[in-house]
């Protein structure tokens, strides 16, 4: 290409057509600067048109998702659209688009295009009038209805052709009209399935009004199975609670597991969202043990969907490319389980929340894994030696560790175990003041350390000293998810010989005056701070408390000048408890 040429297409003389792709690329997540860059030529549109509709829902607002259907609709042939004008639905006369939409579609999720083809109905669907000739003949209509829909015309040539629509309106209207609704659903999804051939994410969440988009899907993926074959995102959502809702389509979820382990297999990341209220029959259980047992290349997987000891979680994840593994609300941890743990030598986060009906079985304690981040989540209590042997089988490989529900036996564990920690979050419901001293001056290669969830159990007037002289010189970060009163605030930060690069402090009761500024004069040492405070306690709340005279908060005017040195965020959950990854 000479560089007249590269010139008119808006190229740099030094610039390739595949770089510009890929320099645009960069911004494929930025809806603002995609939108701008849309208008710099012609060159430049074709190339930002695919990256807005790889995934139009999420790079549209929700008040807008009508017109991506509108969109998609125009992309429909004519014979197609007509069939929607029949069915009572409003359809301007537009031309045709410059660009095939369908089939830059990377990323469907089933839950925002039905919201979007519900909102589209709203404004497009016309009321029928009542018309007695109509109900008189509408036997005879719909007997001859399939045979003259296929003769109607959107936009007639010349005369002939707008009689002979006068003529058979009627009838093509009572038998396109008998359910309208589910025919777009079926004409949508058919457009973008049977065009789409690159779809990288697929998303598709269930509740009781899911039934014809499921049936829709199912059917296009048995048809088109070439828009799963490049699938690397798969996640299923379950939202309803009643079984009955389900069983009806539990042959639908089979065929469509077993499809896409025929099609799809090179999903990198999926999610099965399914509560355990929920217990597939054999065949759909086994036709999801069939899909996870098919993934080539899977990285991720996340599921919290009851798995019994014969076909478990790790028979199903045979492949050793897994990187990250999270369980919740785990229903069976049995040998098998383990046995994964020890053949994934990749997995480098495991995530279980949720408690567990079996210990880990002792022989196997003595085994080292390769997890770099461990979270255990609250439910243990009943089970601590889940928590203590994998501590021990992670061992000197652990650097980020989460626990909620942490005790002195677990806190001893971590000190004897895992002396590499550089992420440490730990939320106590009971008292580990004695212990956490120790275990914090241990961890010499501390970076991040975050505490919870109140002061009582973490340090007393006693040991306060201690615990600040535990501090590593290596940390960074300190985040105290739990009100602090002010004096161990003072002595906390005063006595420590720590350079602090962030503080994050969350204060529920007690914050005066003195307590803000002390936090004013500490932003001299160039540390970020974030201070989190109850909604009703900002400048112009939206409901005043009734317990706020009482506690003891700082005036507006501090309150004021305070947000010029640091950032104050006035929340009403503070408590959540915060992973490290």
């Amino acid at each position: 290409m000479s560089s007249n040429q590269k010139s008119i297409l808006g190229l740099p003389s030094n610039l390739s057509l595949d770089s510009l792709r890929e320099i645009l690329g960069y911004f494929k997540n930025d809806r603002a600067t995609l939108y701008s860059l849309l208008f710099v030529n012609r060159l430049w549109c074709k190339i930002v048109v695919p990256l807005l509709w790889r995934q139009p829902f999420d790079m549209a607002s929700l008040e807008n998702y009508d017109l991506i259907i509108q969109t998609y609709i125009y992309c429909l042939p004519e014979k197609e659209k007509s069939r929607f004008i029949l069915a009572g639905i409003k359809l301007p006369h537009h031309p045709n688009p410059f660009f095939d939409y369908p089939t830059y579609l990377k990323s469907f999720d089933s839950e925002k295009f039905r919201q979007a083809l519900n909102s589209w109905l709203k404004m497009n669907v016309v009321e029928s009038r009542f018309d007695p000739l109509n109900l008189l003949c509408k036997p005879i209509k719909m007997l001859f209805g399939p045979m003259a829909k296929d003769r109607y015309s959107v936009m007639p040539r010349n005369i002939l052709y707008k009689a002979v629509n006068k003529c058979i309106e009627p009838i093509v209207q009572d038998y396109c009209a008998t359910r309208p609704n589910f025919d777009v659903a079926k004409e949508m999804t058919s457009l973008l399935f049977s065009e789409c051939d690159r779809l990288r994410s697929l998303k598709i969440c269930y509740d009781e009004d899911s039934l014809p988009l499921m049936e829709m899907i199912d059917a296009l993926c048995m048809k088109n199975v070439n828009a799963l074959c490049n699938l690397q995102s798969f996640e299923l959502c379950i939202r309803t609670t009643m079984k009955e809702d389900l069983e009806n389509d539990y042959e639908i979820l089979g065929n469509l597991f077993l499809t896409m382990s025929r099609s799809a297999t090179n999903i990198q990341h999926m999610k099965i969202d399914v509560p355990h209220i929920h217990k597939f029959p054999p065949q759909v259980h086994m036709a999801l043990y069939k899909l996870i047992y098919s993934q080539k290349n899977l990285v991720s997987y996340m599921s919290n969907y009851f798995w019994d000891s014969k076909y478990s979680i790790h028979s199903a994840l045979k492949n050793r490319s897994l990187k990250r593994l999270n369980l919740w609300g785990l229903t069976h941890f049995d040998d098998s389980l383990v046995q994964g743990l020890l053949k994934w030598s990749n997995l480098e986060t495991l995530e279980l929340v949720g408690c567990p009906i079996s210990p880990i079985p002792c022989e196997l304690s003595c085994n080292q894994l390769n997890i770099k981040n461990l979270q255990l989540g609250n439910g243990y209590g009943n089970c601590p030696y889940i928590k203590t042997t994998l501590l021990q089988m992670c061992n000197k490989n652990l650097q980020k560790l989460t626990i909620e529900g942490v005790t002195t036996e677990i806190v001893e564990e971590i000190t004897q175990h895992c002396p590499n920690i550089t992420h440490l979050s730990l939320c106590a419901y009971q008292d580990i003041s004695e212990s956490l001293p120790k275990l914090i001056s241990n961890l010499r290669n501390l970076k991040v350390l975050t505490l919870g969830h109140h002061e009582k159990f973490l340090f007393n007037h006693s040991t306060i000293e201690q615990f600040v002289q535990s501090i590593p010189n290596s940390l960074r970060s300190l985040c105290l998810n739990f009100n602090i009163s002010f004096d161990f605030l003072k002595i906390l930060l005063e006595n420590s010989q720590t350079n602090l690069y962030k503080l994050e402090l969350h204060q529920s009761k007690t914050y005066p005056d003195d307590f803000i500024n002390f936090l004013i004069d500490y932003t001299k040492n160039q540390t970020q701070i974030k201070l989190y405070i109850p909604p009703e306690h900002s400048p112009t709340p939206k409901k005043k408390s009734r317990n706020s005279i009482l506690l003891e908060v700082a005036s507006i005017d501090v309150l004021k000048n305070a947000s010029k040195h640091f950032n104050i965020y006035y929340k009403q959950d503070n408590r959540n408890f915060y992973n490290l990854w």
